[in-house]
């Protein structure tokens, strides 16, 4: 599910038929010396397949297309990326054209091809489509619904397929129980506090998880997982695994976590970390976030143990990997708004035994946690490894914002 490495821009060429033979090859040029300074390459294509793309792309070879543009765009509904060069009066024609697209409302990026950021910003548009294009057609499951103490987590399924093309299928938590095994291999690991019935459960989980998984076609799931509790049962280890696998997996039925779990996924091709921010010293640009399920991939070492506020069950206390990470947030009725900054985490483990298992502490940049509690979004936070600040912050202005 990983976005491609090498990043190219489908685009509609367009053209005033006045101009005759000439356009020809205009186009030709203008992707030659975009290619030759950003690496970047443009491809004609198809009206339909532009059209039916992440992020409709349009390449105003010459003047006069104002008219072709807008009856383009009233096609698509998403949001639109318009290319412009210095001659044949490219640019009026793109400035008239896209003023009047966004009085209706519709987000639209103009990028004129000759100027110094142009590079950095198709590239960057480039990465924030493929990321879009990656994320469209998913399936996600959503288990038990969000826990009720999610009071600001719980977007309606419809904001997803219409802004992302992402499918929520709703399950009762009964199609996890009903698919339990009565055994499994026992979780293996250094352990404390667990015991053989508690690293067998882990696993039964698991294999439940991993059959409605496979049988409804999912690439995600996220679970009510304190509702397993009165079966003492826990989803901590389960959820690991299947991140682990390719498989992303969310606690608590917290859809908007879940999306940044899967753009983790997309940019990195492994799991991202979901946690609770803990403890902050906005001071000292210090976040501790604990969660009690941490993927395996992410982590030097780790014991496993019970979940923290029920003691039962199988949890995971695991030491991340320290170097850079990107913390990410989603919110708002309509994922509007976003948390997004670049930092480190710290090679530091506090080991407090009043928080949940795993526990990082991630420096932040400077003001970051004072705007993180003057204008929270929500609980949950994801760290995806390596700093992605630019493509998300653009993948969520086009598709969300």
């Amino acid at each position: 599910m990983r976005i491609p490495s090498e990043l190219g821009l489908v685009v509609l060429p367009l053209a005033a038929s006045l101009h005759g033979e000439e356009t020809r090859s205009l186009f030709s040029r203008v992707a030659a010396a975009l290619c030759d300074r950003t690496g970047v390459s443009l491809r004609r294509g198809e009206v339909e397949a532009v059209l039916e793309g992440a992020l409709p792309c349009f390449l105003l070879l010459t003047g006069g297309t104002e008219a072709e543009l807008l009856a383009l765009a009233s096609k698509t509904f998403g949001p639109l990326l318009v290319l412009t060069h210095s001659g044949n009066n490219s640019l009026p024609a793109a400035l008239e054209a896209v003023a009047r697209l966004r009085s209706e409302g519709r987000r639209v990026r103009l990028v004129h091809l000759d100027t110094e950021e142009a590079a950095r910003e198709v590239v960057l548009l480039g990465k924030a489509a493929a990321l879009a294009r990656t994320l469209r057609g998913l399936r996600v499951g959503l288990i038990g619904g969000a826990s009720p103490w999610l009071v600001a987590s719980s977007p309606a399924p419809e904001v997803f397929r219409e802004k992302l093309g992402i499918e929520v299928i709703h399950f009762e938590l009964e199609e996890v129980l009903r698919r339990l095994p009565a055994g499994a291999p026992p979780a293996e690991g250094a352990g404390e506090g667990v015991g053989e019935e508690e690293r067998s459960m882990g696993p039964r989980v698991y294999a439940a998880l991993r059959a409605l998984v496979e049988e409804y076609c999912l690439s995600a799931v996220s679970i009510a997982c304190f509702g397993l509790l009165k079966h003492r049962l826990t989803a901590c280890w389960a959820l690991a695994r299947l991140s682990d696998e390719g498989i992303t997996g969310g606690c608590e039925g917290d859809l908007p976590a879940l999306l940044a779990l899967l753009c983790a996924h997309a940019l990195t091709g492994g799991p991202g970390f979901l946690a609770n921010p803990a403890d902050v010293n906005p001071k000292k640009e210090r976040l501790v976030l604990a969660h009690c399920t941490v993927p395996l991939k992410l982590v030097e070492e780790f014991r496993l143990r019970t979940h923290f506020e029920s003691g039962i069950g199988l949890a995971i206390a695991g030491a991340l990997v320290p170097g850079p990470y990107t913390l990410v947030r989603f919110g708002g009725p309509q994922l509007e708004r976003a948390f997004i900054v670049e930092g480190t985490v710290l090679p530091e483990h506090p080991g407090r035994e009043d928080l949940c298992r795993t526990q990082v502490v991630f420096k932040a940049p400077k003001g970051a946690l004072e705007k993180l509690l003057a204008d929270p979004l929500g609980n949950h936070h994801v760290l995806i490894p390596g700093h992605h600040r630019p493509v998300l912050s653009a993948f969520h202005e086009l598709f969300l914002g």
